[in-house]
């Protein structure tokens, strides 16, 4: 296929048939919507898509963006470590509706027997709680306390009676389980089953020191200039609220992730470093019935189940109906970053960054960029014209 012809600022690769997108990221770049970005998409299994621009910060000062640079992308982690999980699951032919007290009988203390794997993946199981449970973010890298700190909870709400975002909490009730059922952690899990077989350039949940460097650190927006996110949170929804509870520990998340000790902790719902590149290829495999390359990752029995809506209830956390499936939040007009049908699903990361997968254009995709505003909860417009942009590309393409 034609390569496109990039805008001044844009580097990399792009399809003819997608340079709508080039250029809209191109002039996001140019009105300073991001300090530095990189996105990616793939269409019917084939990279499109894979460009980047702007800044990255180092101790030097700010750099071009490279090709290699990784961004920490919040929950965008959580579909990441959902498909592992699913990988788990498939490979043990273990139910979802196994209660996580069988694979992992200290958790089932304190009423929370009946919570299955089904209700952690779809945020049924009724303990999100963390703000009143470790004293500072620095606690979430001892990963064998911060299991110990979930086998001690006591669900908010009866499971499977409501769903509420497990912000935190979703790294330990899906890793620990991926632990307990195959006997590797997270970061062996994604190295010797996703990274390497796929080929992948960048995908960490605990990245090692070595590649430390090509993390670009995040940069707070103007909207948390001046107060700590702690301080807005509490400001503005009441510091006993479930919402806070669920989503802030404490201490500042951004200066945690930004340090070694940050990017090195295994988090499956907030600490991972991908490139776009990698997200769109991870998210390719899934939109292609499990199979990329000759690399099968998932059957598509699996990828059926994993990928059919679980609920539909606002959630008591973000208070939106995200139509949880088994990890992944669904697109159109529940979450519109994720682009405009309803058949697309994946994850957003708080500040903006997403990756998803739309079956009906055949399409998948991965936005990463270091700007933090507090207030992308869900995704931000621009990033949601980039998803847009992608799939009515990838519909004119199909015809």
């Amino acid at each position: 296929m034609t390569e496109a012809k990039l805008k001044s600022g844009v580097e990399g690769y792009c399809d003819e048939r997608f340079a709508s997108v080039a250029d809209l990221l191109g002039e996001q770049l140019e009105r300073d919507e991001h300090h530095g970005v990189a996105f990616a998409a793939y269409f019917r299994g084939e990279v499109v898509v894979d460009i980047w621009g702007g800044l990255r910060s180092t101790p030097e000062g700010d750099a071009p963006w490279q090709q290699d640079t990784m961004a920490v992308c919040f929950s965008t982690t959580k579909g990441v470590a959902a498909t592992a999980l699913h990988m788990v699951m498939e490979r043990s032919d273990t139910p979802y509706d196994t209660p996580i007290g069988e694979v992992w009988p200290e958790f089932a203390a304190k009423g929370k027997e009946a919570i299955t794997i089904r209700h952690a993946l779809c945020h049924e199981g009724g303990v999100p709680q963390i703000r009143d449970q470790i004293d500072n973010v620095s606690d979430l890298s001892d990963w064998d306390a911060m299991v110990h700190m979930i086998e001690g909870l006591e669900p908010l709400w009866e499971p499977g009676t409501a769903n509420g975002y497990h912000a935190i909490n979703y790294a330990w009730l899906v890793g620990e389980v991926i632990r307990r059922i195959d006997g590797r952690d997270v970061p062996t899990f994604l190295a010797e089953e996703l990274v390497g077989p796929l080929e992948l350039d960048g995908l960490f949940i605990g990245a090692p020191e070595d590649v430390h460097g090509r993390i670009a650190p995040l940069v707070p927006a103007d909207d948390i200039q001046s107060n700590s996110a702690d301080d807005q949170l509490e400001a503005v929804l009441g510091k006993d609220s479930i919402v806070i509870r669920a989503l802030s520990p404490k201490g500042n998340m951004i200066d945690f992730l930004n340090s070694p000790q940050g990017m090195s902790t295994c988090l499956p719902s907030a600490s991972g470093a991908f490139t776009a590149r990698s997200l769109a290829k991870l998210y390719a495999a899934l939109e292609r019935g499990g199979q990329l390359d000759g690399t099968r990752i998932l059957t598509p029995e699996t990828i059926a189940t994993a990928t059919t809506q679980q609920n539909d209830r606002n959630d008591l956390v973000i208070f939106i109906a995200p139509r949880w499936r088994l990890g992944y939040m669904t697109g159109g007009s529940a979450v519109p970053v994720l682009g405009p049908n309803d058949d697309a699903y994946g994850h957003v990361g708080a500040g903006g960054t997403f990756a998803g997968a739309d079956p009906k254009a055949e399409v998948s995709f991965g936005l990463v960029y270091d700007r933090f505003a507090a207030l992308d909860m869900l995704g931000a417009a621009r990033g949601a014209l980039l998803a847009d942009a992608t799939v009515r590309a990838a519909e004119a393409a199909r015809n």
